[in-house]
C-alpha cells in the first residue's frame, strides 16, 4: 500500500501515440518542433516524449520527439 503523502508516479511519455513519422517535417523528426501540432519549440517549454526506434533505410534508428505542454495530442500523456 501507498502512503498518501507519495506523489502519484509521472505518466510514461513513450506510450503517447505519435502521428507516423513520414508525415512529420525535418524540424518535427529533430525535435525543433512539436510532433503534434508543428509549433517552434523553446527550452524549458517542451515535453520529452522518451526515445523512439523506428525502421529507416534498413537501419534501425532513435529518435527523439518532443511536444509542447499545451498540446491536445500532449493531453493523452496526463
Amino acid at each position: 500500500m501507498r502512503h498518501p503523502s507519495t506523489p502519484d508516479p509521472a505518466p510514461d511519455r513513450r506510450l503517447v501515440t505519435l502521428p507516423p513519422l513520414p508525415t512529420l517535417s525535418t524540424e518535427q523528426q529533430r525535435g525543433v518542433h512539436c510532433v503534434f501540432c508543428g509549433t517552434s519549440l523553446h527550452t524549458g517549454a517542451v515535453r520529452d516524449l522518451g526515445p523512439r526506434l523506428v525502421e529507416a533505410h534498413g537501419s534501425v534508428v532513435r529518435w527523439f520527439p518532443r511536444s509542447c505542454p499545451s498540446c491536445p495530442g500532449e493531453q493523452e500523456c496526463r
